[in-house]
């Protein structure tokens, strides 16, 4: 074989095995950018039988099930856009009248009726309660295609908090996931919120893709190629992640959870968050549940500690 030959073969050679790698990378920043929470769509009429495992009858659908009375709401977005959701009153089902309001921040890849299942508890505790699909979920508009960890999300969940504000003396925020970050990224912007629930956030999106169990068998470098080739595709930068955010954060109280067994996110990505928080905080590491799971658990124990931490926060 001729060393011009071989020199041609050895091209193509690179040139496909980089081109295997640019379509790997690709496909895997689909799936980071558009990801579907067990099957959770755009049509939220739409309930197969494992999300409705997770989120109960009619996938927490509040217009197929009637369980409880709520309003179709629309929150202007500084994204600009409006967001959906639904505001479900406590004084309309039987617990008001209201003494606040909450808002209930679902995760990555889901909607707002992932968050269903805690409305009623809310509602015990005479507080309305705003749930809402951010920007690319559920019904909500989709001007920069794809999921952004935290950047965009965070001022939906800002113009959440200022669209309550305006009508409710307390406002409090719970969040999952990518939920709990964006509250916490957006949390200096908002030093009049009572209270934070923050159930596994992730500390920053390169960390969750650094840190995730399917990146430990991988080379640093393709990690961080993907890393780089998301934010490129989603129009976002990274900069903007829980764990810078927290030290310019002082005043409101802050419930960490994060299960131990999140097989997601590491939950010493929490612990650390909470290291960083000079505020108040609780923290609860529970050696149960798997990501956004901890709740389907054991209801009773979930909520006995969410009393305890909102009993010490009035």
């Amino acid at each position: 074989m001729t060393k011009r030959r071989m020199k041609v073969l050895g091209a193509v050679a690179l040139v496909a095995v980089l081109g295997l790698l640019g379509g790997v990378s690709w496909l895997a920043s689909n799936q980071l950018l558009f990801p579907s929470w067990k099957g959770a769509t755009k049509d939220l009429a739409v309930c197969g039988a494992e999300l409705a495992a997770h989120w109960g009858a009619g996938c927490g659908n509040l217009r197929i099930t009637h369980e409880l009375e709520f309003s179709e709401v629309k929150v202007r977005s500084l994204n600009g856009y409006d967001l959906p959701g639904w505001l479900i009153g406590a004084a309309a089902n039987g617990t008001g009248p209201a003494q606040g309001a909450i808002m209930l921040i679902h995760g990555g890849g889901s909607d707002r009726r992932e968050v269903t299942r805690h409305v009623r508890y809310f509602l015990r505790r005479h507080l309305d309660v705003l749930t809402l699909d951010l920007g690319c979920h559920g019904e909500a508009p989709c001007p920069v295609p794809g999921l952004s960890y935290g950047h965009r999300e965070s001022r939906d969940v800002l113009s959440a908090y200022l669209h309550l504000a305006g009508q409710y003396r307390r406002v409090l925020a719970m969040g999952s996931s990518v939920g709990a970050s964006s509250i916490l990224i957006a949390l200096p912007a908002m030093p009049g919120l009572d209270a934070v629930i923050a159930e596994n956030p992730m500390a920053s999106f390169q960390r969750l893709i650094e840190e995730t169990p399917a990146s430990r068998s991988a080379p640093g470098w393709l990690t961080r190629l993907l890393v780089g080739l998301t934010m490129l595709r989603g129009r976002f930068d990274g900069l903007l992640s829980a764990e810078n955010a927290l030290s310019l954060a002082r005043t409101t109280p802050i419930f960490f959870i994060h299960s131990k067994r999140d097989g997601l996110v590491p939950y010493r990505q929490t612990q650390g968050l909470a290291d960083l928080y000079g505020g108040p905080k609780t923290v609860w590491l529970p050696d149960k549940g798997d990501h956004g799971a901890i709740w389907d658990v054991d209801h009773a124990d979930y909520e006995q500690r969410l009393t305890a931490f909102l009993d010490g926060v009035r």
